[in-house]
């Protein structure tokens, strides 16, 4: 299972060094090799569950990571660790429930609507670009791109409002791998755009 293990690495190293190629073996790995890749995620989960430590701490702080997960940063960087201990101490005396994580979920929104409206330094153009893309990138990819792509291989007589399903036969894989890839491609556009618009300015 080791090499179910290293895939999303050698991805991620893919999409950083060559990202037309990136694109391009998505497409091939997830319309043409579609039963293929539904494989290898299943191997991944499965991989990555028999990975995790079962242990009760473990689980314990896996569990208080994914509550403060709900907090912004800035409040995480003044208030975390106090919030993590207090977490781990109702956890272990038996209160880490629903009720735990709805409140924790409650409070955690709150403080992320009262932080963003605080006045703040404006968006730049990239950053709200970046935003536009990664917002909408999802469109074309999953909805428009990956669904009918199953679709086509289950030969699903339900077209739905999937665009590429209403035109001939002849164009339908076309008009797939297209949409996959746009999709793709504002995705890369996005995540770049984001990783060079928060870049620290240099100090002079």
């Amino acid at each position: 299972m080791t090499w179910v293990r290293a895939t999303p690495r050698y991805v991620c190293q893919m999409a950083e060094r060559h990202l037309l190629l990136f694109v391009l073996a998505s497409i091939v790995f997830w319309t043409l090799l579609s039963p293929l890749a539904l494989g290898w995620l299943v191997l991944w989960l499965i991989d990555r569950y028999r990975a995790l430590d079962k242990s009760p701490a473990a689980k314990r702080e896996r569990q208080v990571t994914r509550l403060l997960r709900w907090y912004p940063a800035d409040w995480l960087a003044r208030y975390g660790d106090e919030m993590a201990v207090l977490l781990h101490d109702m956890i272990i005396e038996g209160r880490g429930g629903p009720r735990l994580g709805l409140n924790v979920v409650k409070e955690g929104l709150a403080t992320r609507l009262a932080a963003s409206s605080a006045p703040g330094p404006a968006v730049t153009p990239r950053q709200a670009l970046a935003g536009l893309w990664l917002g909408l990138c999802a469109i074309p990819l999953i909805p428009q791109g990956l669904v009918p792509a199953v679709m086509k291989l289950t030969e699903t007589p339900t077209r739905s409002w999937f665009l590429a399903l209403y035109l001939p036969d002849t164009y339908q894989w076309p008009l797939i791998a297209a949409m996959i890839a746009l999709g793709l491609l504002m995705l890369g556009a996005g995540v770049s755009l984001a990783a060079t618009g928060t870049a620290p300015a240099a100090r002079v």
